[in-house]
């Protein structure tokens, strides 16, 4: 009896998974890089290096830039709640935090530097491979909204706990290349209060009924991932 109400404890410990409708879908890739044309032996200790692009496109088809801003920073939170990854993220995001500041306001942000954002990554680098991929679902229900994340993580000189930090540490910088410059300092004012919360290991408290309520409006993703 004992174990089956140890084992009771720890199913109800578990958090539930999140349900709802998904209405929209972000794919984080993490790839491993090298700045040297020819690339040093891992048996030397060296270690790629590791960049993140997403697969959102600024004013193609997929979330709008407000419905991206809601699932990047439920994915932030996402990742508070990974107890390996918070200790890590959350002093890495507070540090962030001013430097993108000054990016937006000094015009370095914004769907105008996208395309030469993704050209810098392509020209600064060699040997671009995929080390990870995260696939992220926003879920919307009558109530609240939600995250799930699908992590796949590919065999290299790398570990699943770097390219997840990487992912998320680069999130808002993906989501500001979406965000016009008032739009963006605007979410990074939202952020900052996260942040404090998280500092204190407590959730965001985001409005999450106003922001459903907001997306009742958006269609649903088939089976495929596409708007119906």
């Amino acid at each position: 009896m004992g174990i089956l109400r140890g084992l009771r404890r720890r199913l109800q410990a578990m958090p539930t998974a999140p349900t709802g409708v998904p209405v929209g879908q972000l794919t984080l890739r993490v790839l491993a890089v090298s700045p040297f044309e020819e690339e040093p032996d891992v048996r030397d200790g060296y270690q790629p290096s590791l960049i993140v692009e997403s697969d959102q496109v600024p004013g193609a088809a997929g979330f709008a830039p407000d419905t991206l801003a809601i699932a990047t920073l439920l994915l932030l939170e996402w990742a508070t709640q990974r107890q390996k990854l918070a200790p890590v993220f959350v002093p890495r995001l507070a540090q962030l935090l001013p430097r993108l500041q000054l990016a937006v306001r000094g015009g370095h942000l914004g769907p105008a530097r996208y395309a030469a954002h993704r050209a810098g990554q392509q020209e600064r680098y060699f040997h671009h491979r995929e080390a990870a991929t995260y696939e992220v679902t926003l879920l919307r229900d009558d109530q609240s909204m939600a995250v799930t994340v699908r992590e796949q993580v590919s065999r290299g000189p790398w570990e699943g706990d770097a390219t997840l930090l990487t992912a998320v540490t680069m999130a808002p910088y993906e989501l500001l290349l979406h965000l016009e410059r008032e739009a963006g300092l605007a979410w990074l004012t939202t952020l900052a209060a996260a942040v404090a919360r998280w500092e204190q290991g407590e959730r965001a408290d985001f409005p999450l009924a106003t922001w459903a309520a907001q997306a009742a409006a958006l269609p649903a993703l088939d089976q495929q991932g596409d708007l119906s």
